[in-house]
């Protein structure tokens, strides 16, 4: 490796000063000897990249793994938490410093995080260069597009970026210095991505991303429109400098450009949500939810962006299930379980557990109450009957009764039984972006703009209560009907923490309010981990850390 100093893989921006990627592969053959025709290049500079949005490792893929992107949404949320089970779950205290937002510089997930986003960056910046460097075997159509498609993936991961560390160094080509890499400010990366996501739609194909076929797992023109919703969505949260105190910028003034016209933040998530509606790729909500997370799932008319899973083909693992069951009724379903992860008190109260007013969708999110199988009950090796102790659930339960039963479990993807190694392989693609969120930031949206979100939040709303053919109580679509609704359709679905902090709730869970104080808004930014400050000394910490 050579001694030059690369941003490539964030190794190279916090971790070492030389190459990641060397420039002559173990086998002797240079780049010039493999990358010999159009084919190849796009293989090797493009579609190569999407190995590396689902993960086979911990820590890496944007859900499905552990210790990663997934978990920081979730877990930090008060969504569902990982209690400690008397001797499992500990873990050096990392899932009870989650739930508490008590974590720090050093803590696991944030890590993993941010490496992984930035290894994603780096890849593109590679395959950037490589675009450019053997762009003679493309025609300018093509260069332009595979130039387009690799932005946007790099525009996703910096989103994300943007979304838990504020204030970030913008890096885009593999020969930065690292002494000449600078933090940017909050606003900047928010600006540096909407100009990334707004230069490389107009090239994006307008297909489904979803279905198996050449787009598969790829990012289209409705998946960058998605990113673009999500970005004019939290404009407040993200544009906003100072998110340490009580000013917000108002969306209603953020102007953003949208297709070369300006439009407030509210209005261009409406723009964007409208292409989705309004593309080619044919979307629309499913009958049920149920058949977005359906066993075999890439033709769901409603899922937009999917991490492609099949146990023989890909190497994405699937780990969210299996970390939620007992034991004993993984094995009973031929799967492994580590009886982990599990609602949370105020997820059960949102969803009116065991009220006459239950949400329909409950049964189809969770289990909870005794377990049965082919509808028999699922006896313990004990000779109990094994039951989900819904309320049981609490940070702590070791010395509890419940220890290894407390909690609602997770149960939103259909059970697989050609799944292998311990179900965590499977054929059913993991769900990023779907069209019921379209929808809701949609409905949001116009609230917010002083307008009626109501058709948009009763399409989401009674969905399930149509299928079902049950009844559901009318709601207006109020904020508070709208953050609540997205709770109960998005449920492990890895947007909580997002919504939380839009709606100015993100607080630690020993807090008695719903309100967030001046001293809970540090914690809507994650801190920059200790490895990339004490390496790179041009960065600094985030406020309150």
């Amino acid at each position: 490796m050579r001694n030059r100093t690369y941003s490539i893989i964030l190794l190279a921006i916090i971790l070492s000063g030389c190459t990641f990627l060397a420039e002559e592969p173990r086998s002797g053959q240079t780049a010039d000897d493999v990358i010999t025709s159009a084919t190849i290049l796009h293989r090797q500079a493009v579609l190569s990249l999407y190995e590396h949005i689902g993960g086979s490792v911990d820590g890496k893929g944007m859900q499905g793994t552990y210790r990663g992107v997934y978990d920081l949404q979730t877990f930090t949320s008060d969504e569902a938490i990982i209690p400690v089970r008397g001797g499992d779950w500990h873990d050096g205290g990392l899932w009870l410093d989650l739930y508490y937002h008590t974590w720090r510089a050093d803590n696991e997930a944030i890590e993993n995080s941010w490496l992984y986003l930035y290894e994603l960056v780096g890849l593109c910046n590679h395959s950037i260069t490589l675009l450019s460097r053997y762009s003679s075997l493309l025609s300018a159509e093509q260069l332009q597009t595979y130039n387009a498609e690799v932005r946007a993936v790099r525009a996703m991961a910096y989103m994300y970026l943007l979304d838990f560390f504020a204030r970030l160094p913008i890096v885009t080509d593999n020969e930065t210095s690292i002494h000449d890499i600078r933090q940017s400010e909050r606003k900047e990366v928010f600006d540096f991505v909407w100009a990334e996501l707004q230069a490389s739609l107009p090239y994006l194909a307008d297909q489904r991303s979803n279905s198996r076929g050449e787009y598969y797992g790829r990012v289209t023109y409705p998946v960058a429109c998605f990113l673009l919703m999500k970005m004019a969505l939290n404009a407040q949260v993200w544009t906003d400098n100072d998110y340490t105190d009580d000013i917000r910028p108002d969306g209603r003034q953020i102007t953003l450009s949208c297709d070369g016209t300006e439009k407030s933040a509210w209005e261009a998530v409406v723009y964007y949500g409208q292409q989705i509606l309004d593309s080619s790729a044919g979307y629309r909500l499913c009958t049920s939810q149920l058949n977005c997370f359906a066993v075999y799932n890439e033709d769901a008319p409603e899922n937009i962006f999917t991490i492609p899973m099949d146990p023989t083909i890909y190497r994405n693992r699937f780990k969210n299930i299996f970390r939620s069951l007992h034991y004993q009724h993984a094995s009973a379903l031929g799967y492994g379980g580590e009886n982990g992860s599990c609602a949370t008190l105020q997820t059960l109260d949102v969803f009116g557990y065991g009220t006459g007013k239950q949400d329909c969708r409950f049964a189809t999110t969770f289990f909870a109450d005794k377990v049965r199988i082919n509808g028999a009950p699922l006896v313990l090796a004990n000779g109990d009957t094994l039951v989900y102790q819904a309320r049981e659930v609490q940070p702590d339960l070791t010395g509890s009764e419940y220890v290894a039963t407390a909690g609602a479990r997770m149960n939103k993807y259909a059970f697989d039984p050609a799944g292998i190694f311990d179900g965590q392989l499977r054929n059913t693609d993991i769900v990023l972006y779907r069209l019921a969120d379209v929808l809701l930031m949609i409905a949001e949206a116009k609230v917010r703009n002083g307008q009626s979100g109501q058709a948009e939040f009763d399409e989401v709303r009674l969905r399930e209560a149509l299928a079902l053919s049950v009844g559901i109580e009318p709601r207006e679509a109020t904020l508070d009907n709208i953050y609540y609704e997205r709770w109960l359709e998005l449920m492990w679905e890895g947007w909580h923490r997002q919504d939380m902090i839009r709606f100015d709730r993100y607080t630690a869970p020993q807090e008695l309010t719903n309100t967030m104080s001046a001293d809970d808004r540090y914690l809507t930014v994650f801190p920059i981990p200790q490895t990339a400050l004490q390496t790179n000394t041009n960065l600094t910490q985030n406020k309150g850390y």
